[in-house]
């Protein structure tokens, strides 16, 4: 409810009360026949229109113009039931007329109400020219005070038009030097990572090719080819992370097979993979969470756990989709619970920006992070925003 309706339409709804009230208490009040019925009729056709006409704002126009004209024959009607009696209920229809649409029509059949009931008071004899030319001012006064009204309510539909427009202007302005930022950091981001890992890619070859004709050891030989292989795997990832920048293809739990594809390359231990449940799709917060989290807890086994077995489960549950990576053995420790350092914490943050949590700590000769992000919460997150996405550490 607008502030206005607040206060207006119970004021509204009160003087219609009063009308019913002082039509009852009159001198011919309310009775089964003759005058009194009359008047209780009218009173009662005057409420029933009243009503509808003050807490309605979307009926069609004719709606409206009925409903003005019942509540003129009404005031008509208590007038001639009651000649002397109060003049509330024509004042009232004449506040009401400049609310709803169409204005003119209103108008028009307002006036009419208030010709009719000064040719009532002209032949009751009980009423001077001087009462007649008040009650018609009256009903001027009160017509304006309703246009006044209506004025006020449209002048603030603008102003908060005006704000959520400028609002909406601001937003625009953010996202368009949001995207301005983006590009830019794409554009360095190619050509520093891009470049470099080209050219380590480049001299790996030739250092593959050297130790091919000098009869090096086998096991140098294995080393070069599987760095050269991680070169185009990080390649490969700074091209996604340039797109992503971009806002396309973002990464998701679809490529959570290739970070374990790479994480054998360079890990002697066993490495394996299970999706359990049907997969449904993702906001990218979300998606992007749940590849992030498995990029990060294995640059953490090798980092902390090198050789260690690791076990990756993605679960898609009825309302959640569990993420599960536990590392067994490796000879290594992971950083406690307690100093978690930026990877652990950037998952974290992750989690949070898609509705979701995350529990790292030790397990039996190991470690283990668990990521849960309940659908209900993800599909009402927005895309991830690139100033709020954590850093992607190795520690």
């Amino acid at each position: 409810m607008t502030p206005s309706r607040q206060w207006l339409t119970p004021l509204g709804l009160a003087m219609v009360a009063l009308v019913v009230l002082t039509a009852g208490l009159g001198g011919t009040g309310f009775a089964t026949g003759g005058p009194g019925l009359v008047n209780f009729v009218a009173a009662l056709v005057f409420a029933a229109a009243a009503i509808p006409f003050l807490i309605r704002e979307s009926l069609p126009p004719g709606a409206y113009a009925a409903l003005t004209g019942l509540m003129a024959l009404a005031v008509v009607g208590m007038r001639t039931a009651d000649p002397a009696g109060e003049v509330i209920a024509l004042f009232l229809l004449a506040a009401f007329a400049p609310l709803r649409p169409p204005r003119p029509v209103l108008a028009a059949v307002t006036m009419l109400g208030v010709l009719a009931f000064n040719v009532l008071q002209l032949s009751s004899g009980h009423s001077a020219l001087t009462l007649i030319l008040a009650t018609d001012a009256g009903a001027a006064f009160f017509f304006l005070v309703g246009t006044l009204l209506r004025r006020e309510k449209e002048q603030r539909l603008r102003i908060t038009g005006l704000l959520q427009e400028l609002q909406a202007s601001r937003e625009a302005e953010q996202e368009a030097s949001l995207a301005a930022e983006r590009g830019r950091t794409a554009r360095e981001m190619h050509d520093v990572l891009a470049h470099t890992l080209s050219g380590l890619a480049l001299h790996l070859e030739g250092a593959r090719l050297l130790a091919q004709s000098t009869n090096a050891d086998t096991r140098l030989l294995e080393t070069i080819q599987q760095s050269q292989q991680l070169a185009r795997s990080g390649l490969a990832e700074a091209r996604r992370a340039v797109r992503t920048l971009r806002g396309q293809d973002i990464p998701g739990p679809e490529l959570i097979g290739s970070l374990l594809d790479q994480h054998r390359l360079v890990s002697n231990g066993a490495a394996t993979y299970r999706v359990d449940g049907q997969p449904v799709p993702l906001p990218p917060a979300a998606a992007l969470a749940l590849y992030r989290t498995a990029q990060e807890s294995l640059s953490n086994v090798r980092k902390h756990a090198p050789g260690a077995d690791v076990d990756v489960e993605l679960s898609w549950r009825p309302d959640t989709v569990d993420l599960q990576i536990t590392n067994i053995g490796g000879g290594g420790t992971h950083k406690p619970a307690t100093d978690p350092g930026y990877g652990l914490t950037g998952m974290s943050e992750r989690a949070d920006l898609a509705g979701g949590t995350v529990k790292a700590g030790p397990v039996q000769n190991g470690f283990r992070v668990h990521l849960s992000l309940p659908y209900a919460l993800a599909r009402d997150q927005q895309p991830a925003r690139f100033p709020s996405e954590p850093p992607i550490s190795g520690g």
